[in-house]
This record gives structure tokens, C-alpha cells and sequence, in this order.
């Protein structure tokens, strides 16, 4: 995936690098400064973003192509682009492509869109999430017999259950469901594709893999898939606000296009 094309009209040679002198002194790991990386989606190893940055800086010029071939989350192809270089990403999960994708496509639309974004999926959402959050066992099963949920698909022979949809309870899977219909309603394509993010974002908690970090607030912790590296389910599931952990990872989502937006100006 190539974050940004640019063309230099006098390109520089390979061997003029030679000469750039080695970092030779250590550079603080900063893993939480920049939203663009931190807060907007769960992944397994993410570097921090100012070492990376700074290598960037050294030992490439601006208009340079910048290429990670196990790229991980993105972080950095992202930090070549915000560099106004040609950042390449590539990795084997697909998973980590897409967040890639979706954080250097912040560069479009408007931070007034994203936000109108937001307004309309919770419009759109918030009366169906209600009675989902209020129906008993028997008006849940009622309600999953109308919903259109995503196909299950069997999982690998490690996971503590078999299948996809055994990663949620009923509820869960509903409620995201009816997020991700009311996503697919909004009109601003840029905006669609950011709250697409923050509703990826959302599973690492809205699922039976969350586990709750013990003596802190029950929304603190991560899901298995993310520490364990397989799909354990918890032994005491915690089942959180569907709408108030979207809104919360969909207001990272806007931080972050804040950010990017403020980079691109620069």
C-alpha cells in the first residue's frame, strides 16, 4: 500500500548516503505522544512513533521512498508520509493494512465531516441500541432472528471456542451489527471510512476476548488477541456500553485527524 506519491526533479543518488553518520545516541521511546498511533486502534506491537521518526529524518531526504515490508500497524509508512516522503506498507495480516489504510486516509475530508459522521451513526443507532440493552433473553433471541449478522466462520483449532460468532454474546453481536449498518449509511465517504475505523476498534472490547485488567475501572484492560496472541475467552466476561465505547474510540479517531491535519498544514 503507497501512503503518498511524490516526484522529485532531481532525484538523489544511492551511493551520496554513504556518508550519513549512525545514530549513535539513544532516543527516548515516546509510545503514547502521538494519536495518530495511540488510542485509535488495538495492535499487537506498536513502535513508538518518535524513534521511528527520527531514523526517518536521519537517513532519508524528503521525496524519498520509504519502505517497511513487515509493517505492522503502519507507523512507518504513516511517519514517512507526515515526513513528505513516499511511505510504503506492506504486512502479512491484513488486519494491520487496514489500519494503516484507514489512519493515513485521515488525510481526507474535513474534521467538520468527521464529526457530522459521528452525529449521524449515533442518530442512526442510538434507538435500536436501547432496546437491545433493555430486551430480556427472549426479546434478544427475537431480535437476533431479524438482525443481519456477519457469516460465522470456524476459527483456529487453538481458540477457546469454535467459531466467530461464539466471540461475542448475542447482545454484542447485535449491537455492532447495528453500528456498523448505521456506518454504512453515512454520507461522506471520508467520514464512513473513519468511523469504519473506530467501529474495528471497538471489537478488541466489545467481545467475549476483553479481559479486564483486575482493581481498575471495567473498561480497563485488552483483549486477549492482543496479549495472548489466540482467541481466549474470559473467564468472567465483562460486557461494556456498545455506543459509549464506539464514541469513545471515534473521539481518538477524531483527535487523531486533528493531528494529521495539523502535520499536512506544516
Amino acid at each position: 500500500m503507497r501512503l503518498r506519491q511524490a516526484v522529485s526533479n532531481s532525484p538523489v543518488k544511492a551511493d551520496s548516503y554513504a556518508d550519513i553518520a549512525p545514530i549513535v545516541s539513544p532516543i527516548p521511546a515516546d509510545r503514547q505522544g502521538a494519536k495518530r498511533h495511540y488510542g485509535v486502534h488495538p495492535y499487537f506491537t506498536r513502535r513508538p512513533y518518535n524513534v521511528v521518526r527520527d531514523y526517518i529524518l536521519h537517513y532519508s531526504r524528503e521525496r524519498d521512498v520509504v519502505l517497511d515490508p513487515f509493517g505492522g500497524s503502519g507507523v512507518t509508512a504513516i511517519e514517512a508520509f507526515l515526513e513528505n516522503r513516499v511511505g510504503i506498507q506492506n504486512d502479512i495480516n491484513p488486519l494491520a493494512n487496514f489500519i494503516a489504510k484507514g489512519v493515513a486516509g485521515l488525510e481526507h475530508g474535513t474534521l467538520g465531516e468527521y464529526k457530522e459522521s459521528l452525529n449521524f451513526v449515533q442518530s442512526h443507532s442510538q434507538e435500536a441500541l436501547q432496546k437491545v440493552l433493555a430486551a430480556d433473553e427472549q426479546g434478544v433471541r427475537t431480535l437476533k432472528r431479524t438482525a443481519k449478522l456477519p457469516p460465522d466462520v470456524p476459527l483456529p483449532g487453538n481458540s477457546d471456542v469454535p467459531s466467530f460468532h461464539q466471540l461475542f454474546s448475542t447482545r454484542q453481536l447485535i449491537a455492532l451489527t447495528i453500528l456498523k449498518n448505521a456506518i454504512e449509511q453515512v454520507p461522506s465517504k471520508p467520514g464512513r471510512a473513519a468511523m469504519l475505523l473506530a467501529w474495528s476498534a471497538c471489537l478488541a472490547k466489545l467481545s467475549l476476548t476483553f479481559l479486564s485488567a483486575e482493581g481498575r475501572a471495567e473498561s480497563r484492560g485488552g483483549s486477549s488477541i492482543f496479549s495472548i496472541y489466540r482467541y481466549k475467552v474470559a473467564k468472567k466476561p465483562i460486557e461494556l456500553s456498545p455506543w459509549r465505547t464506539f464514541e469513545e474510540r471515534a473521539t481518538n479517531v477524531l483527535a487523531a485527524k486533528s493531528e494529521v491535519d495539523k502535520h499536512i498544514e506544516i
